[in-house]
């Protein structure tokens, strides 16, 4: 699809990716939509979610410069909310968790470290693009909007922070799955795009990994553990739109995920497809499954 073709596309549909052993959890996973947000410290990267100290008074003060510059209280908003970050950090308070997935299906590594060597399965969501966010509907019952903070402009023109009140539970709550930037340099609490003459815009250090993981094309929802009002929680209905069967996935197993897939109610129908090794390559590719029956009969 050419460029001028996609700008004209609204909120456009996108495919993320969860690799999965062939498990118990995996088809509840599939069954209710239930996934379980990680904290860091289970990951298998020692330096995930690790940062250094950095001194953010000059990143401050450049915000503060194009504010004026510019005749706009964004800037000013972006030193409120590091304020805000830099603070409730520090304070040790708040414990962040993580739902990792990916934008990309044919990942041989992925596929070997997180999908059983190639005998699981990948899980595609649907998630909506708004911006960089691409993102995830989940049920609003599984999360918490009490104890948040948010920002506002007082009468005064000054920026404050106030406790967000809790607002009465919504059927879907949309939350941003965001680009992993990959890095040779460990983040401060901030990391900004290196672009010396562009605006400043940044991540904070949950969505920053060294680049020997770029292979991964990873995505994330970082909250505070405070919002979740339980863990696991459930994507939206319908959200999972499609299984994805390994070069090994096994018969007995194809069979366990059809049989969970054909019980469970659903508005639209599971597109199945598989992963195929490309003749002469060292490389897969995803190819469609018309007939499942058929498939099944194959193996």
């Amino acid at each position: 699809m050419n460029e001028s073709v996609t700008s004209k596309i609204s909120n456009p549909i996108r495919e993320l990716f969860k690799y999965r052993s062939v498990n118990e959890y995996t088809l509840d996973f599939l069954r209710t939509g239930s996934v379980f947000f990680s904290s860091p410290a289970d990951f298998n990267d020692p330096y995930d979610t690790r940062f250094f100290d950095r001194d953010l008074i000059a990143q401050k003060q450049r915000l503060e410069r194009e504010r004026r510059a510019k005749g706009t209280d964004a800037a000013l908003l972006g030193v409120a909310m590091m304020n805000v970050f830099e603070r409730e950090h520090h304070g040790g308070g708040v414990k962040k968790l993580v739902y990792c997935v990916s934008e990309i299906v044919d990942s041989i590594l992925m596929w070997s470290h997180y999908a059983d060597s190639h005998r699981g399965i990948c899980v595609v969501l649907e998630a909506e693009e708004k911006g960089k966010p691409w993102w995830l509907p989940f049920t609003g019952s599984s999360v918490s909007f009490a104890g948040m903070a948010r920002v506002r402009a007082a009468e005064d023109g000054r920026i404050e922070i106030v406790d967000h009140e809790p607002s009465p539970s919504q059927e879907i709550v949309m939350l941003p799955a965001q680009q992993v930037q990959y890095s040779d340099e460990m983040p401060g609490l901030f990391m900004f795009d290196p672009i010396p003459d562009g605006p400043m815009r940044g991540v904070t250090f949950e969505f920053v990994k060294h680049t020997s993981w770029a292979y991964e094309r990873e995505r994330r929802v970082v909250v505070s553990e405070s919002f979740l009002a339980k863990n696991p929680v459930y994507l939206a209905p319908d959200t999972i739109i499609g299984v994805v069967f390994g070069t090994k996935t096994s018969k007995a197993d194809v069979l366990r995920v059809c049989a969970v897939v054909d019980g469970s109610e659903r508005v639209r129908p599971i597109a199945y497809s598989r992963m195929i090794e490309r003749p002469g390559g060292f490389a897969l590719d995803r190819v469609p499954i018309p007939d499942i029956d058929k498939y099944i009969r194959s193996l």
